[in-house]
């Protein structure tokens, strides 16, 4: 039997299972607080981190997944990328994050962790949750440039931040309102931006994506 051929609406899929995969929290977000017997306004510390954990167990479960899909089905095996970004793509790339951070700053009034803080635990389990959150991010960006560069057969542009932009980007309008929508598009474009600058390496990148996205 001939084998199928791999093409860009394969990677297509999977950078749509990975966008899915944040909808898990929305899911959960409905089911909690009947399961909790309190209404979301009402959480306490520990609901927080109740939804946290369950949300991170969730996006883990959904970030393995699909890197194993990936690897054996379609033979894109992410960990495998890691050519080392050289020193310009570093300087660039700590560049563009720096712009994002003080994009974040502003947006938020101040420094967002300290703008967040409301306790050690909290804010430890929160970061946690931005962590695996920043997973989900990562394989929404790669396997959204993968589907752009077969598609298009062109390598340079961040086609991952702007597949990133238009699932996890704009649905933030939906959810929290357009102004919220409109900083995570243009966030997105910098995530994908780095990916890019830090030549698609799997490990840099999701260090410098999670470190903006906490930031």
């Amino acid at each position: 039997m001939e084998q199928k051929k791999i093409g860009a609406s394969d990677y297509l899929a999977l950078g749509l299972y990975a966008f899915a995969g944040f909808g898990f929290e929305v899911v959960l977000s409905m089911l909690l607080p009947s399961i909790l017997g309190v209404g979301s306004s009402e959480y306490t510390l520990i609901h927080h981190c109740i939804h946290w954990v369950l949300t991170c167990i969730l996006w883990g479960s959904m970030a393995l997944f699909l890197i194993r899909l990936s690897r054996k089905k379609y033979a894109f095996d992410i960990m495998k990328l890691n050519e080392a970004p050289d020193s310009k793509g570093w300087l660039l790339a700590v560049v563009t994050s720096v712009a994002a951070i003080a994009v974040t700053t502003i947006v938020w009034g101040g420094f967002k962790p300290v703008q967040e803080y409301k306790g050690i635990i909290e804010s430890v389990v929160q970061n946690i949750y931005y962590l695996f959150e920043a997973a989900l991010i990562l394989l929404t960006i790669a396997f959204g440039q993968k589907f752009g560069e077969t598609l298009l057969k062109r390598g340079s542009l961040p086609y991952g931040g702007i597949f990133l932009a238009l699932t996890w980007g704009l649905i933030h309008i939906l959810l929290q309102g357009s102004l919220t929508g409109v900083y995570a598009f243009f966030m997105s474009i910098l995530y994908g931006t780095v990916y890019i600058l830090l030549n698609k390496n799997t490990r840099y990148s999701y260090l410098m994506i999670a470190i903006i996205f906490i930031l």
